[in-house]
Order: C-alpha cells, then structure tokens, then sequence
C-alpha cells in the first residue's frame, strides 16, 4: 500500500443534505461557573420550542369539525426565521367553520351564544395554558443557561439598528505579512487606527483550515468539536470523513458543540454565513444562520464586499447581526507559490483593498459605532523542498506498508493498520528504523496516547477513536512522501506551501485583529494590544461583543466577560524572543519590511528600499494584466448584471479564479510542476534557529533509552518463547 494523493483543505460546497441526528449543548445553570464536560458535548436532548408545545397543546384542547386540511403553527418570531411565510385568513379558518347556510333561524340565536360562551372558555384556558407555558419556558430557560440577547437599539442617523459584529477569516494569512508596501490599510490598522490586537494569534493543532475554523466557532480544542483533521478515518462509524467529499462531509454527526452562529440564533440574534467551512450543515430544530452562501471558489473580492453590505443595508427586521465572511485566496496562493514571491505580493495587494473597502463602507453609512468587526486567520504557511523529504515507506518498511488500511490527516501522518494487533510491532520496526535515518533530526515518531494532549487537546473525549494509533510528525517545512506518489510527480514535491505543523512554530501563526465600539468600551484605551492567545477564546470574543450567553467550551469566560480586558494588555516594551521564519534551514520570504518587525522584532534585519507610496490602481492593474498573460487563458465569468462601481475592484480580480482553484495536492498537473521547478530552490534568507547542542544531547539520550527498551522487549520475547516451549 502507498500514501494516497493530498486533499487540499478547502470548504466544501453543497453542504445542503438534512440530518436528524442532534448535536447542539443545553447550558447547565450558570454554565461558566462549572467544568466543562466533553464527553458529553453532543448527546444532550434539545426540546421542542416553547410556541411548538402551546400549539401541540391547543390542538389536543380544541378539535373543531370543519373542513380543517392542516393544523394551525403558531411560529416564534417570524422575522427572524421565516420571512416569506405569511398568516392568511384562511389559517384561521381551517380552526373550523360553521356554514350559515346550515343554520335555521329559530336556532341562530342560541347557537350564538353557545360559540360565544365556548370562545370565552377557550380564551381563558389559552391564557392559563399560555401563562403556564412562559412560567416553564422560565425556567427552563434558567436551567439551561439560555437567555434572549439584550439589544439595544442604536441609530446611524438614518435608520435603526442592533450592535452588530462582523467576523472576516483570512485563511492562512500569517501576521508577518502584514507591511506599509504590500498591506498599506492594515498596517495602518496595527499602527495607528482604534484597534486591538496581539502581536499574533495560536491556531490549534493540527493547524489546518477545517479543524481550525470549527474551532474558532465554537471554542472547542479538536478532540471536544469532532473535527480532528481534513481527513481521518472513525471506526466507530466505520466511516471516513473526508472534507471534499459533499456527500460525507456534509453529515452534522461529524460536527460536536455548538457553532456561534447556532448559539446566536437560539437568544434572538440573527445570523449571516458567507462560505464559512461547517456552517453549511445543516441541523435540525432551526438553529442555523437565516443566511448561508455555499462555498464558490471562483467569487471576486468584490462580491464578497457587496454581500457583506446587501446583509447591512436590510431593513432591522430581516438584518443579521452576527456576519461571518470567508476569504481563501492567501491560503491558495500560498500552497501553490509559497511564501514569497510576486504572486503573494499580488494577492496581498488585492486583501488589503478588500478589508480596506469594507471599513469604507462601514464608514460612509456611519456604522463605525455600531458594527464591530473582527478579522481573524486559521494558520499560517511553511515553504516545502525536494530537498526536506521524509519517505514513508522506508520508515514503516516493506513487510507493514501493507498492512496499512489509512493514512489520516496531513502533513501530519496517521497510521491505521487493518488489525490493531500490528500497531505494536508496526511501532518496534517504525523505532528500528527512525535510529538508521539520517532525516530523524526532523521528524518524530509516537503513538497516540502519546500526543492527544498537546496535538489534539485532550484524552477524555468521545472522539478519541478518531485519532489514529500511530503518528509521524515532521518539522516544519518537512514533508512526508512514499517513493510511489514522488515517482508520480516526477521527483517533483507539490505544493510550494503547506501547513498543519506544531501550533508552537512561528510559521504557523495566525492573525487576529478587532475594531469598534465593543473593543474601544471594554479596553478603555485607543490602538490597544493583547497578549497573545488561543484561537479557542475567539467564539467567546464573538459571544462577548454581541452580549451572548456562550454555550460550555475551552475558552476563557469569567463574571460575563471574554479575554477582552484590560488585565490582558500587552506589556509596551514586549519584543519577540523569536525571529520569523524560525526554521534551520534557508528559505526566501517577503522582502519586504513587516509591520510585525517594526512594533515587535529584536532584529536588525536590512531590506531593500521601498517607494510605500507605489501602490496606485493603476499600478496594480498592470501587475494583474501581467499575472493574466503568465497564468493562461482561465477567466471567470461574471454574471451579466455587475454593477458599473464594480468595474475597478474586477480589474483587481481578474483570473483570480486560477488563484482559487483548490485542486487535490497528488495530482498537480506537470506544467504546474515545471513552473514551481525555480522556487523550490533553497536559497534565500536562512532561519534564526538551528539544532542546538541541547537538542543534540537530547537525541542521542532518546535513542540510548530506545535502544535498551528494544533489548528489554526481545530479552522478554525469548523468555515467553522459552516458557510456551
């Protein structure tokens, strides 16, 4: 058996299959106050809504004759979950109707008075009944934890509005990309705007798009939410979840806790999802986004820009106040360029106009104290080289390669043998051949109990099955092949960029930035910096800004507040002990000054002079005129109806449909591969960090102790033989 091909880690579309199975959490009576429980995350029952029993209720109470064809549905609040349902009299008719017609005339007076008296019965019972189901949904609301978010109404001088937070993910987008030349109006957000942010943001392990984005949604570590990688095998189910595969991923009996946009929706705030990876599953109950896009990988910034104001332009009763937006387009750029290069810089030009519009928008509707915005990213991106390779195959050895049934996640490698009895002799010759390897300086070898804590967040969850019995682990910038799937390539290793190494690598971090009026009434302060923190505090964050009650989860929640305080300011003088890229080896990056450096680095790094004033349309036109005549004859079609003030931001995006395209990491065509042949070069400005002496001593130490627990386990193995002899 060899190594399969690599699913790039995009979203997957499509996700529109209905499923009963649950698994939101009911809040526990003052949930922040007791220990999360994470075996449990998923199987406690929600019950029907309040009006659903009151109509179920009224049903069994009153059964009228008539020619009734359906039962009445009293529908809790109709703006926000169904607005193109509308109540017709003819619902109140199907209630049971007496025909005149029937009715003689000696009779109509009595019969009157009898419907009367029946009407004032029924109204009193409906009002004891109504009474007594608020005073339940009272206290089971109390029980629960649940609460309807306090709103205050606020005005932008036009119109009536809610507080409103709008979330906007960057994938792969590193902090260090960040300069005055390429990202001049985020660089202006770190350096002089309103805003709050840590130097940079830790992602959770395994750093990858769908694990990391669940994460940030629902403030559970991987092992608690389900999602333990973008793909992995569950031998409970029997089934493998890939995350490009619609028809299984798309199944909510993957997806554990409770995602913001559900948590919004159950307290009265109204959610809006633009292609956020999980939030296209749907659950039952009716605690999804009012709004959901599919994921589109060919969609112009621009578009993107336009649906996030189309949701802010609707009147109060249709708004969403809680807007999440997905942005790819660092992420695709990065696997298939890598982590420099003028293709990065185009794109990093084409985000920062796109963020750059958005605070236009907000600020030409004078929104700026009313609507929050967050902007986060999910990991970083490491370089890869034909020269950093780790052969599979001569580490497990001819006689177990076939005996493995799947390999799971990526550039992490689980193993899965077909029959556990293998895992520990699968283990001892995997050990026996990590001492010969020269590479073994840049990888590691474990089994799983070994790494559930710091890879995947803890050992006392439902979802440990899902995490493999045995595991490769590379260095950053190391990659794990089979000679097969490099014979495939023609000894050429695709994709430029990759992530998913240990969280604790400075090329895995992630971004987080907030502005607005929750951020500047928490902190007090203008242009104020946190210290760094987990992703697992950002759907606390979320549920913060928008007074929301967060359902049990990893993050920090102390007396109703996130980690946005001020006891969490970043000390002034902090400066950064490490040096990006942090690898030994040479690797090129941006050759631009970061903004990062500038606030936070200790070092004395030179770069070459720069006109920060170059950054004109027109110039940026010409680079994308360029990339169009270098990339092929790919366009995107847009549709007919474009609006004539899109015309400027589409001559950014033009053939940004060949930037997106997220294909399979195994199958890269050969042309792609010639092309990517000059950057896989190893020249460049070398990493801060190098194998220290320590670290030296430290292998050799682990290898001595393998050694003698390999001699103890043979001398143990003869001495059974013996006995059974």
């Amino acid at each position: 058996m060899s190594a399969r091909g690599f699913e790039d880690d995009i979203p997957v579309t499509n996700l529109d299959e209905p499923d009963e199975e649950e698994f939101r959490i009911d809040d526990e009576d003052d949930v922040h106050s007791q220990p999360l429980d994470p075996e449990n995350l998923s199987d406690i029952e929600i019950r029907p809504s309040l009006f659903k029993r009151m109509g179920s209720k009224l049903k069994e109470l009153f059964h009228f004759s008539g020619n009734s064809r359906r039962p009445f549905e009293y529908l809790d609040n109709i703006e926000l979950f169904d607005h193109n349902h509308s109540i017709s009299s003819s619902s109140f008719e199907d209630l049971g109707s007496v025909s005149t017609d029937q009715i003689t005339v000696s009779k109509k007076k009595p019969l009157l008075r009898k419907h009367l008296f029946g009407l004032l019965i029924a109204l009193f019972l409906g009002f004891l009944l109504g009474s007594a189901a608020l005073a339940s949904k009272q206290k089971l609301g109390k029980q629960q934890g649940t609460k309807i978010s306090k709103k205050p109404l606020l005005n932008n001088s036009t119109a009536d509005f809610y507080p409103t937070t709008l979330i906007i993910s960057l994938d792969g987008f590193h902090p260090h990309y960040i300069s005055k030349e390429l990202t001049p109006f985020m660089h202006q957000l770190f350096i002089e705007y309103d805003s709050c942010a840590p130097p940079y943001m830790i992602p959770t392990n395994p750093t990858v798009t769908f694990t990391n984005h669940y994460t940030l949604v629902t403030g559970l570590k991987p092992i608690y939410h389900g999602i333990i990688a973008n793909k992995f095998y569950d031998p409970t189910a029997d089934e493998r979840f890939v995350n490009t595969n619609n028809s299984v991923a798309l199944d909510p009996k993957w997806w554990g806790g409770e995602p913001v946009w559900s948590t919004a929706e159950k307290q009265g705030v109204s959610a809006a999802v633009h292609m956020w990876p999980g939030s296209e599953v749907k659950f039952p109950n009716g605690l999804n986004p009012m709004y959901v896009d599919k994921f589109n990988k060919t969609e112009y910034l621009s578009k993107k820009r336009d649906r996030i104001f189309q949701w802010l332009d609707l009147p109060i009763e249709k708004r969403p106040e809680l807007i999440m937006s997905y942005v790819p387009n660092i992420d695709t750029i990065g696997h298939k360029y890598g982590i420099a290069g003028e293709h990065l810089k185009r794109e990093l030009r084409k985000v920062d106009k796109y963020i750059k519009s958005i605070y236009e928008g907000i600020s030409s509707r004078k929104l700026e104290d009313i609507v929050n915005v967050i902007i986060v990213s999910d990991h970083g991106m490491a370089p890869t080289s034909n020269s950093r390779l780790i052969y599979l195959d001569d580490l497990v050895g001819e006689k177990f390669m076939p005996k493995i049934q799947y390999t799971d996640a990526w550039p992490l490698y689980g193993i899965r043998p077909y029959n556990d009895s293998d895992i520990v002799p699968m283990m001892k010759e995997m050990r026996k051949n990590y001492r010969k390897d020269t590479n073994k300086n840049h990888y590691n070898i474990y089994l799983k109990d070994e790494i559930l804590d710091t890879m995947f967040g803890g050992s006392d969850s439902r979802y440990i099955s899902r995490v493999a019995p045995l595991w490769v682990i590379p260095k950053v910038g190391y990659s794990v092949v089979t000679h097969e799937e490099m014979k495939r390539k023609k000894d050429m290793y695709t994709p430029m960029g990759v992530h998913g190494f240990n969280n604790s690598e400075v090329l895995m971090r992630s971004l987080f930035l907030g502005t607005g009026p929750f951020f500047e009434s928490r902190l007090h302060k203008k242009n104020t910096k946190l210290q760094p923190f987990s992703n697992i505090e950002v759907y606390n964050i979320i549920c913060d800004s928008l007074n929301l009650n967060p359902a049990p989860n990893n993050g920090t929640f102390i007396e109703g507040m996130s980690i946005i305080q001020q006891n969490n300011t970043l000390d002034e003088k902090w400066k950064d002990s490490r040096q990006y890229p942090d690898v030994s080896f040479a690797t090129e990056v941006l050759d631009v000054e970061s903004t990062y450096d500038i606030l936070w680095s200790n070092s004395t790094m030179e770069y070459e002079d720069v006109d920060y004033n170059n950054d004109s349309d027109e110039n940026n036109e010409e680079e994308d005129k360029e990339e169009e005549d270098q990339d092929g004859n790919e366009h995107h079609e847009e549709d007919n109806d474009n609006d004539n003030d899109d015309d400027d931001d589409d001559d950014d995006d033009e053939n940004e449909d060949d930037k997106h395209k997220q294909e399979d990491n195994g199958n890269e065509s050969d042309s792609l591969s010639k092309e990517k042949g000059k950057s896989h070069k190893t020249e460049g400005k070398k990493g801060a960090s190098g194998s220290s002496l320590w670290d030296k001593l430290g292998d050799f130490v682990d290898d001595v102790v393998e050694e003698v627990e390999e001699k103890i386990d043979d001398f143990k193995e003869s001495v059974n033989k013996g006995q059974n002899d």
